[in-house]
């Protein structure tokens, strides 16, 4: 048996990197891997972890992000030894085999692994902001202390390179998501969402879903909505999603206050739905205006049901939408994202990029590649090394 420790820095009460990592517990073989899952602090992920198989552990975890006051690293370095000395006996009591560490800034997993020899690998789900000296030389501290470094997009190599200096541990491993059988069956659209949102049959949805928080740029989306009714009044839109922190409660308001100044009477604001799935299928084009995104899945998922997409250049975005699946704008800019809307219903044809679309999804970004990906590069690291019990690993 193989034992691999998961250290995931934030108790996080919403998706984001725990969504990820459970993809990735939930798809361990366990006949060969024993996942063990440390946190900070209990978060709803804990039973979620735990019904994968994962034994979950609580520690205190130091991180070395972007300072929040003047003791923030003083603290942080006082953390980073309490995490190693605990990590240790982690390991030590659980025979780890394998330490695979997630967010650029967590710091102590990786540290632990280097002094006892163990692999270590660290996945960075972070993209490069100002200052950027200061993501390079977190990178270099992840460099460092790692056999390898995950990426999920190419856009974040920039902080694993230090003058004519490039990381030769970077892999790049796309997130990948779960085709559920209704996903694979070609059915025809229902109109649940317009008779519940008294629309016409004529009439065209354009769908998001986002967090409602500033980084998904929904009040250019709001702004384009405005810009495309002078001329294009079958258009509706539908947002999906909600604030995910108190303090992002300030934000929807200021969507709201917009969307009455604007007299957006054609854009609703559905809240949270359990029935994505259901929605997406009825919609006929799928729109994300991040401002900031790495690899935001919400897209694969939209592909997934067969849609065309426009959305803004940021992050991975691009290696997820190309020309042959819709269009990408920059972001920040609500004429461009307007004119991307009329043009898709005027002078793309719509039925093939809704094919390309789900087609991609199932070539490049399934679950299992995902965790087949993952599982290579444990291979690679563990058949240098010898389990816990003594025995050399061997892999077919």
């Amino acid at each position: 048996m193989i034992n691999i420790l998961y250290i995931q820095p934030y108790a996080s009460h919403v998706g984001g990197v725990d969504t990820v990592l459970l993809q990735l517990v939930q798809g361990l073989d366990k006949t060969r891997y024993k996942p063990y899952v440390v946190l900070p602090a209990p978060s709803p992920y804990v039973e979620k972890y735990e019904a994968a198989g994962a034994k979950v552990l609580f520690t205190t975890l130091a991180v070395f992000g972007k300072p929040t006051d003047l003791a923030y690293y003083f603290r942080n370095i006082a953390n980073l030894l309490r995490s190693i000395f605990s990590l240790k006996r982690i390991v030590h009591q659980y025979k780890i085999d394998l330490i695979h560490s997630h967010k650029m800034e967590l710091m102590g997993g990786n540290i632990v692994g280097k002094l006892l020899g163990i692999p270590t690998l660290q996945t960075v789900h972070e993209l490069p902001r100002k200052p950027l000296f200061a993501y390079k030389l977190v990178g270099f501290f992840n460099h460092l202390f790692n056999d390898k470094v995950i990426v999920l997009c190419d856009r974040s190599k920039v902080m694993f390179k230090w003058g004519k200096k490039q990381s030769d541990k970077l892999i790049k491993i796309y997130n990948g998501i779960e085709l559920k059988p209704s996903a694979d069956n070609e059915t025809a659209k229902t109109n649940r969402l317009k008779q519940e949102l008294n629309l016409k049959k004529s009439e065209k949805i354009i769908i998001t879903v986002a967090r409602l928080s500033p980084m998904k740029g929904i009040e250019y989306l709001l702004k384009a909505a405005y810009i495309t009714k002078q001329s294009h009044p079958e258009l509706k839109y539908i947002v999906i999603g909600d604030v995910a922190f108190e303090s992002e409660k300030g934000y929807k308001d200021q969507l709201m206050a917009l969307r009455n100044e604007l007299g957006l009477d054609h854009v609703y604001f559905l809240g949270l739905r359990r029935d994505v799935p259901d929605l997406l299928k009825e919609a006929d084009l799928f729109i994300l205006p991040s401002v900031y995104d790495i690899f935001p899945t919400v897209i694969l998922e939209a592909m997934a049901a067969s849609l065309p997409i426009v959305a803004t250049d940021v992050g991975g975005v691009p290696e997820m939408v190309t020309s042959d699946t819709g269009d990408l704008v920059p972001p920040m800019n609500e004429e461009a994202l307007a004119q991307a809307i009329i043009g898709m219903f005027h002078n793309r044809d719509m039925s093939q990029l809704a094919q390309n679309s789900k087609l991609k999804v199932q070539q490049c970004f399934t679950h299992q590649q995902y965790v087949d990906s993952t599982l290579n590069v444990y291979n690679t690291l563990l058949s240098r090394k010898k389990t816990s019990n003594g025995r050399k690993i061997v892999h077919e």
